[in-house]
């Protein structure tokens, strides 16, 4: 069984086209990444007070979700998921595969200082519970700390949105330019 492109390409084989688990946490994780980045920028525009609380939770609670996808993600691509052959040769083989372990290192990093901030502060979660606080700091010290994770944190977001920016815009070049037709290996079918 084949996927044809509409404009005659080459048609995709079974073999050719990643599994659908692999795919469907691929898009996973795309999409609460860009929700995380959209709703990190916007926390700070809910008034003090429960408002800013909700957004906060909503942000740790996808947070979590991503932490989530990210470990079954790595954990089946390990250990269960399809592997293909590289889609292309040289400089750009060995800028692609860059390009993915760039992405899982910055998503790691993301998760873990979003974590680390979120144990400083010891987050309230709606107002039904908080995320119990690590370290025995004096109030000052602990909003600096936390303070400082947090902007690291938003940094690697950006860093994270670029480097995923690239990916997809190297993905659909190489979709369109070359007889390959890439995106075809992560289409749910």
């Amino acid at each position: 069984m084949t996927v044809a492109d509409e404009a005659g390409a080459p048609p995709i084989g079974r073999g050719q086209s990643y599994d659908r688990v692999t795919i469907a946490l691929h898009w996973a994780v795309a999409v609460i990444v860009v929700l995380q980045w959209c709703s990190g920028q916007t926390i700070d525009w809910f008034p003090k007070g429960d408002a800013r609380v909700d957004a906060r939770s909503v942000h740790i609670i996808l947070g979590s979700t991503l932490t989530a996808l990210l470990i079954l993600r790595m954990a089946w691509r390990t250990f269960y998921g399809a592997r293909l052959p590289p889609s292309s040769e040289g400089v750009a083989g060995i800028a692609a595969i860059t390009m993915h372990y760039a992405l899982y290192g910055a998503l790691i990093t993301i998760v873990m200082l979003g974590i680390l901030g979120t144990t400083l502060r010891g987050d309230s979660i709606f107002g039904l519970f908080h995320i119990p606080r690590i370290g025995d700091y004096t109030d000052a010290a602990r909003h600096s700390a936390a303070d400082q994770i947090v902007g690291w944190h938003g940094l690697v977001a950006n860093v994270t949105l670029g480097l995923a920016a690239l990916h997809a815009g190297a993905a659909l070049i190489h979709h369109y330019l070359s007889p390959g037709k890439v995106l075809y290996r992560m289409r749910l079918h």
